[in-house]
């Protein structure tokens, strides 16, 4: 899906590859700080204005294990998965807060049987992110070419945060040459992430909406929410 997928398959219990001077530590140190900080922040905040009831709580924790099993089913498949098609369409049907959750909580969750290390954090960062613009832009998604276009946009741009941990891990932080190479290479995967993304939002899109928004009117509709609405007004 990305370079640091590629990385991590490839990886093995050498570290030679770590930068391990003081400048590389700290700068890692202080950007992963910050990073854990804003999406504890987020989260926390999104519960609190929703005040979200135990029916939400649960379907979220049902979502992400969906999302999770679309991730782990296809793991052997480079790049393939149905974790970001089912983050999508859950910030569509309901709503930028439960996206970001889902997102973020999926790609904690898969890290348990894929592998836990600080680049989940980057993961939950991508997906979360994934989640709530899907949801920001929810009223668009009618139009085939918007979800051409923004699965496509968001395999890249998946890759492209996940990246900076490989950065880090590859001790390259200060180096632009290397940067440029580690995204390069990470083009074809980035690529095929997109156009999954793209083919599923085309060929599934009305028949997850369907079924997302029946699960939603069943356990929701008696629970006020900024995101009531497929269509979103904001």
């Amino acid at each position: 899906m990305s370079a640091m997928d590629e990385m991590l398959t490839n990886m093995t219990a050498s570290s030679t590859g770590v930068v391990d001077t003081p400048i590389f530590s700290i700068t890692m140190i202080i950007f992963l700080i910050i990073l854990l900080a804003g999406i504890i922040y987020a989260v926390f905040k999104m519960y609190e204005n929703k005040k979200p009831p135990v029916e939400s709580i649960v379907l979220i924790a049902v979502l992400t294990a969906i999302a999770t099993v679309g991730r782990i089913i296809l793991m052997s498949i480079p790049a393939v998965n149905m974790a970001s098609f089912i983050i999508i369409m859950v910030g569509i049907v309901f709503g930028k807060e439960e996206g970001f959750l889902v997102g973020a909580l999926t790609a904690f969750v898969s890290g348990l049987f894929m592998g836990m290390g600080y680049w989940v954090l980057f993961q939950m960062l991508a997906w979360g992110l994934m989640g709530a613009s899907a949801g920001l832009l929810a009223s668009r998604f009618d139009n085939v070419g918007f979800r051409i276009v923004f699965g496509l946009l968001w395999g890249f741009l998946y890759g492209w945060i996940t990246d900076i941990s490989a950065i880090f891990y590859s001790g390259t932080a200060l180096e632009i040459t290397p940067i440029i190479a580690l995204y390069l290479n990470g083009v074809s995967y980035d690529l095929t992430h997109g156009v999954t993304n793209a083919v599923l939002l085309v060929v599934l899109y009305d028949w997850f909406k369907k079924m997302f928004t029946r699960a939603k009117v069943k356990y929701l509709s008696g629970h006020s929410s900024d995101s009531e609405s497929i269509s979103l007004s904001d």
